[in-house]
C-alpha cells in the first residue's frame, strides 16, 4: 500500500479511469457541501489562503493493467470528493466555451476524458450506477434548457446548477469574472489530495472499513453491502450485484422514505442473524454478518463461493422480511390479510420466528391453511398477553429461540409444535389460558384516554369480534369507539338514576371497560345522550355487535358486566389457545 500527497492534475492526466464500484452509495453531496469547497476555492483564488489547502484523502485499489493502456482504479473512499471536482471541471468548461475554446477542451481532453476510448472507458470517473447517466449527460455536456426536467433532477445536476451558477456571478455583490486561468489552475494545482493506493494484494476493505467505523457517514446496511462486493472477485461484482441485491434494495426504497430505506434494510438483517436463535445486538448487526460471511468462505474451497452462497441466503430472508412488513411485496391475499392484522396490533418481534415459517412454506414443506393456524396462534399470544397486562420485554428472547423450540418440540407438524411451547411457557413467557383471559377481558379497562395506540388495538379487537358475528362484512375503517355510558363527567341526570346510588363508583370502574364499548360511525350523535337516544341509534346500525342491544332497556354495572362476559365468550373462540 503506498499513500502520497498529490494534486487533481497528477490523478486525472493520462489514461486513467477511476470506478466507483457499483454498490457504493449514490452521489449525496448538498448545497453546504457544494457551498463549503467554493467558499475554499475563492479563499485561494482571493490569496486569503496561502500555498496549497488540503482537501481530504482519496482511496483506491489499482486493477491489473489493460492491453488498451487504461489504468483503472476503485474508489474505495472519496468518491464524494472525486465527483464534485469532476463536475465542477465540467461546469468551468461549458462556460469557457465561449470566451477560451482552447481552455475548455484542455479540460475535458486532458482531466475529464480518454478521448480515444470507447463506451464506459471514454470517462475517467464512472460513478456509480445509479449516478452515471446524470454525469454521462453533464461530462458529454446533453445539458438542455428547460427540457426534460425530470432526467435531469437529483444530486448530480443540482451539483452542477450550483457551480453552473457560481461561475457566471462569482462576487455575489460584483459584477467581476473570475481569471479563469487562474481558477482551473488552483483546483488542479493547489487542491492536494493524499493518495492511497492498494495493489492486488492488500485487503482494500480494511481500508475501507477504518475509515467509516464510526458510522458517521454509512449505515450498518451500507457497511454489510460494500464489505460483500469487496470479497466477490471483481469480475464478478456487477452481475451479482445487479442480479441480486440491487432488486432487493430498489424494494427497500420504494416502501419508504429514501434516508429511512438502510435503516430498515438493518433491521432486516438483524431479524435475519436472530432467526436461529443467536443473540445479536441492534448496533453489531455489521459485525456479526461480517463473521458469517468469513466463515462461509472457509466452508468453501473457493472462498467466494461461501460468499455468494451465503448472501444468497441473506437476500432470500430479507425478502421474506419484507413480505411480512410491506403490503404490495406479499402477493397471497390470506397471508397478507394476517401481516395487516400483526402491524396493527404492532407485533413485528414474531417476524424472527415467521422468517423461518415462511421458508418452510416457500420450500413447500407447510401449506397455507397450516401457515395462517400458525399465525393465528401468534395473534392469540400477543392479544392475550395484552389484556392480562403482561410486559413485552421478554418478547425478543422468546422469538429468537422459537423456532428452534418448536422443531424440537414436534419437526413433523410446526401448528401443534408451536401450540406445545406456547401453552408450556411460564412467568414472562406465559400463554394465557381461557379463565385468565376471560377475567381481564371482561373486567379491566381496556380504553385509555391518554393513548391514541392502546385505543387503536381496542378498536382491532371489537373489529375482530364483529367479523366473527357475521360472514357479511361491515366496513369498520370510518367507525369509531363508542363509550355506551358517556365519558363525559358529571353525568347527566338520567343516567345518575339508572346507575343506582352508586353512579360514581360505577361510571369510574366500568367506563373504559369492554362491555362499554362499542363501534359507530354516530360517535358525534351519540356523545352525552341518554340512553335511550343512544338506543335508537344503536337498533339501528348494521354492525352486528351492536344487535345485543336490542334485548336490553336500561345500561347499568350489572348489565355492562353481561355484555363484557358475552364479549368474552366470543373473544376466546376468536384468540385460541
Amino acid at each position: 500500500m503506498k499513500a502520497s500527497e498529490t494534486t487533481l492534475r497528477n490523478l486525472l492526466e493520462g489514461g486513467k479511469q477511476f470506478q466507483i464500484p457499483l454498490f457504493q452509495r449514490p452521489y449525496s453531496w448538498k448545497k453546504e457541501n457544494w457551498e463549503t469547497l467554493w467558499e475554499d476555492l475563492m479563499s485561494l483564488y482571493n490569496d486569503d489562503e496561502k500555498g496549497f489547502y488540503f482537501l481530504g484523502p482519496i482511496v483506491t485499489q489499482a486493477e491489473l493493467g489493460t492491453a488498451d493502456g487504461i489504468s483503472r482504479y476503485i474508489v474505495i473512499d472519496g468518491q464524494q470528493r472525486f465527483t464534485t471536482l469532476s463536475i465542477l471541471l465540467a461546469a468551468l468548461r461549458n462556460y469557457l466555451k465561449k470566451s477560451d475554446k482552447q481552455i475548455a477542451e484542455q479540460i475535458h481532453e486532458f482531466f475529464l476524458i480518454n478521448k480515444y476510448q470507447k463506451n464506459d472507458d471514454f470517462y475517467k470517473v464512472l460513478p456509480t450506477q445509479d449516478d452515471c447517466d446524470a454525469y454521462k449527460s453533464i461530462i458529454d455536456n446533453k445539458i438542455t434548457k428547460g427540457r426534460n426536467k425530470e432526467s435531469q433532477s437529483g444530486a448530480i445536476h443540482e451539483a452542477y446548477k450550483f457551480f453552473d451558477a457560481k461561475l457566471k456571478k462569482p462576487f455575489a455583490d460584483e459584477d467581476i469574472l473570475l481569471d479563469f486561468a487562474k481558477f482551473k489552475n488552483i483546483i488542479l494545482e493547489r487542491l492536494v489530495l493524499v493518495n492511497i493506493t492498494s495493489d492486488n494484494n492488500d485487503n482494500p476493505y480494511l481500508i475501507f472499513e477504518s475509515l467509516n467505523n464510526k458510522g458517521e457517514e454509512l449505515t450498518q446496511a451500507d457497511l454489510v453491502r460494500n464489505y460483500i462486493f469487496m470479497k466477490l472477485p471483481s469480475e464478478e461484482r456487477d452481475e451479482v450485484y445487479n442480479s441480486e441485491w440491487l432488486p432487493l434494495q430498489e424494494s427497500f426504497k420504494s416502501n419508504m422514505k429514501q434516508k429511512e430505506y438502510a435503516d430498515e434494510l438493518t433491521k432486516a438483517f438483524w431479524f435475519y442473524l436472530r432467526k436461529d436463535g443467536e443473540a445479536v445486538n441492534e448496533k453489531a448487526v455489521y459485525k456479526s454478518i461480517k463473521q458469517r460471511f468469513d466463515e462461509s468462505a472457509k466452508r468453501f474451497e473457493k472462498p467466494e463461493l461461501g460468499i455468494k452462497a451465503e448472501l444468497h441466503n441473506l437476500i432470500k430472508f430479507t425478502n421474506y422480511y419484507l413480505r411480512l412488513n410491506f403490503d404490495d411485496e406479499e402477493q397471497e391475499p390470506k397471508l397478507r390479510h394476517w401481516f395487516q392484522r400483526l402491524k396493527k396490533l404492532d407485533f413485528t418481534t414474531c417476524h424472527i420466528f415467521l422468517l423461518n415459517i415462511y421458508y418452510e412454506y416457500e420450500a413447500q414443506h407447510l401449506s397455507i391453511q397450516d401457515f395462517e393456524k400458525i399465525l393465528q396462534y401468534l395473534e392469540s399470544y400477543f392479544v392475550r398477553r395484552w389484556i392480562v397486562g403482561i410486559p413485552t420485554r421478554a418478547l425478543g428472547i422468546t422469538f429468537n429461540n422459537l423456532y428452534k423450540q418448536v422443531k424440537e418440540t414436534n419437526p413433523e407438524d410446526l401448528v401443534n409444535g408451536l401450540r406445545q411451547v406456547l401453552i408450556s411457557f411460564e412467568k414472562t413467557q406465559v400463554f394465557p389460558d381461557d379463565n385468565l383471559f376471560c377475567q381481564y377481558i371482561a373486567n379491566e379497562p381496556l380504553y385509555n384516554p391518554k393513548s391514541s395506540t392502546a385505543n387503536e388495538r381496542v378498536k382491532f379487537l371489537l373489529e375482530s369480534i364483529e367479523q366473527s358475528l357475521s360472514k357479511e362484512r361491515v366496513d369498520t375503517q370510518p367507525m369509531s369507539l363508542e363509550h355506551v355510558m358517556p365519558q363525559k363527567s358529571p353525568l347527566r341526570k338520567e343516567w345518575q338514576e339508572m346507575l343506582g346510588e352508586n353512579y360514581n363508583k360505577a361510571h369510574k370502574e366500568w367506563l373504559h371497560t369492554l362491555g362499554n364499548l362499542t363501534l359507530t360511525q354516530y360517535n358525534s350523535e351519540l356523545s352525552n345522550k341518554s340512553f335511550e337516544e343512544k338506543l335508537k341509534i344503536l337498533r339501528a346500525s348494521n354492525v352486528t355487535l351492536n344487535q345485543y342491544f336490542h334485548k336490553v332497556n336500561v345500561w347499568n354495572e350489572e348489565e355492562i358486566k353481561s355484555r363484557a362476559e358475552s364479549l368474552a365468550k366470543i373473544a376466546i373462540k376468536v384468540w385460541p389457545r
